[in-house]
This record gives C-alpha cells, structure tokens and sequence, in this order.
C-alpha cells in the first residue's frame, strides 16, 4: 500500500467516525434501546439480530425494560428508524414487522456502543 492509498484509507475512517458520532448526537436513549433489541442479541454471526413483530416489541420494552412509552411514540420511532435506514419495515404485513439492515450490523452495533461510552453508560452494555 503506498502513501496515497493509506491517506485515502485514513480519510474514510475519519469520516466513518465523523458520520458514527453526528448519529449519536441525533438518538436518544430510547432509540439506542430499540436498536439493541434488533442489533444486540448476544447470539454467535449470522444469528446475531433480531426481527420483531411490532406487538411483541411493544410489550417487551414495557415489561421487561420498563420504558415508559405509549404505542403511537413507539410507532413515531419505529419510522423514525426506517427513515435512518437502521430498521427495514416489512412491506403488506399486519402487524407491522420490523427486521435488521443487512450489511448495517457493525455500524450500527459502533453507534450503540459509541452512544453509552460517550453518555458514560458503560454499566448498561
């Protein structure tokens, strides 16, 4: 690799970085929270994220994370994330179903992360 092409390299990470920290400004912990449930499932590559049928998300980030969220916030968000291109809403289906970027894994996985370091949340990774 010469001078010019490592210079290039540098400049697309730089870049990528720029890009990773302007969407962590943008979200809010609950929209971190959403993304972890698709993006952070602790399970080994290629089953490593999650999709999610929008009755069943609701319920489980009521219950079992306890946000305080009505249906409709959750909705707003949900397109919110579709019109980011973190999420994939599934076209003609009732209730609407959410599923993974392909190919978006590790960015979004570096903004989730990124996210609780810089906010020094680390205890909840």
């Amino acid at each position: 690799m010469n001078s010019t092409e490592t210079l290039i390299n540098i400049s697309l990470e730089k870049d990528i970085d720029e890009v990773i920290a302007d969407l962590v400004d943008r979200l809010d912990f609950l929209d971190v929270q959403i993304l972890r449930k698709f993006y952070s499932t602790g399970k080994e590559f290629p089953f490593d994220t999650q999709p999610y049928c929008f009755p069943v998300l609701y319920k489980e980030m009521k219950e079992v994370h306890r946000l305080k969220i009505g249906l409709e916030a959750l909705r707003k968000r949900m397109d919110n994330m579709v019109r980011f291109g973190f999420l994939e809403k599934v076209s003609n289906s009732n209730p609407a179903n959410y599923m993974p970027v392909k190919g978006k894994e590790m960015m979004i996985r570096n903004i989730i992360m990124k996210f609780f370091l810089i906010n020094g949340l680390n205890q909840f990774l």
